[in-house]
């Protein structure tokens, strides 16, 4: 009897542990991308990394329902949409991806052997080739899945070689490491590098923590080097978006367009320079550009659906 019992425990464990792994649909944003980001909600024995410094982790899994994966998964993708990357919660793609072009981000509740933060990672580690992983602590957020996606995003933003987006006054001097657009207090956005939680949060032009000197182009040192990620190809997003935004008339300093929906766009110069950014309503839009920015000039545009890019000579 004691045998069939001791079986019967082993099976109903078994169930269980499969029935976590279970809860984790396998997703991914953009499959043609090499450079890839492993969300893992599952679980991990973490050993022999900068983080290891006590000893080895053991990370819960998430306990997060499939619903509440597939939701966290699209809005980090969507803060991706630009780049030729890949999220996935696949082990199995992370493990096929260059070794040098990978990232993995382990969403677990606890993070007490760290610090009462929201999320820690390595700046630049996406490039190092050794695994080490970055971490995102659910506790910390109250377990909200629209926190857990915005920390997420911000921790790998700091793998990708981004520093934190600062405010300083006019003299230099540093108010704030982490801005929150306080700025302006009249917008409704903020910074993914600085606190990203309570306003709409995106890539932005800024000054790092490093200097008030200093100018960082989130989406510029993401595609550019040392990551080598890129922007998604001009023609496959156009495949996807067939004529959804048509440039109707183009003068020095203006582009008038007609969009077939409601999209966000960005303006970059041919080096990846983040030039503008705004939203295109359905119809007739202009939008204004600087005489300066002369030469090759790409239009990216999405939405929820559909996204799309074309060049265009200044």
């Amino acid at each position: 009897m004691k045998k069939y019992s001791i079986h019967i425990i082993v099976c109903i464990f078994m169930l269980i542990h499969l029935n976590v792994f279970a809860q984790t649909p396998l997703l991914n944003s953009y499959s043609p991308a090499a450079a890839t980001v492993y969300l893992d909600f599952d679980g991990a024995e973490v050993n022999g990394t900068i983080w290891n410094e006590q000893g080895r982790i053991l990370a819960a899994p998430s306990g997060l329902s499939a619903a509440s994966v597939i939701w966290i998964h699209k809005l980090i993708s969507d803060h991706f949409k630009l780049f030729n990357l890949n999220i996935t919660t696949d082990p199995a793609v992370y493990e096929r991806a260059p070794v040098h072009q990978r990232i993995r981000i382990i969403i677990t509740p606890d993070g007490s052997w760290y610090g009462q933060v929201s999320g820690v990672s390595a700046i630049g580690s996406f490039v190092w080739g050794d695994d080490t992983p970055a971490w995102v602590f659910m506790n910390a957020m109250g377990n909200n899945p629209l926190y857990i996606a915005a920390a997420a995003t911000h921790q790998i933003g700091h793998t990708l070689g981004l520093q934190h987006q600062s405010l300083y006054d006019a003299y230099g001097v540093m108010i704030t490491e982490l801005s929150g657009g306080e700025n302006n207090i009249l917008s409704s956005e903020a910074p993914l590098m600085g606190i990203p939680f309570y306003k709409q949060a995106d890539w932005k032009d800024g000054h790092p923590s490093t200097g008030a000197q200093k100018l960082q182009s989130d989406t510029a040192m993401i595609a550019g080097a040392p990551n080598y990620i890129g922007y998604r190809k001009t023609g496959e997003e156009t495949a996807l978006s067939g004529n959804a935004v048509k440039i109707e008339k183009q003068e020095p300093g203006s582009l008038e367009l007609n969009s077939s929906g409601n999209y966000s766009y960005r303006l970059f110069d041919i080096s990846g320079r983040l030039l503008m950014q705004g939203n295109l309503k359905t119809g007739f839009n202009e939008i204004r550009t600087s005489t300066v920015n002369t030469g090759v000039l790409v239009l990216q545009w999405s939405g929820e659906y559909v996204s799309g890019a074309q060049k265009i000579i200044n």
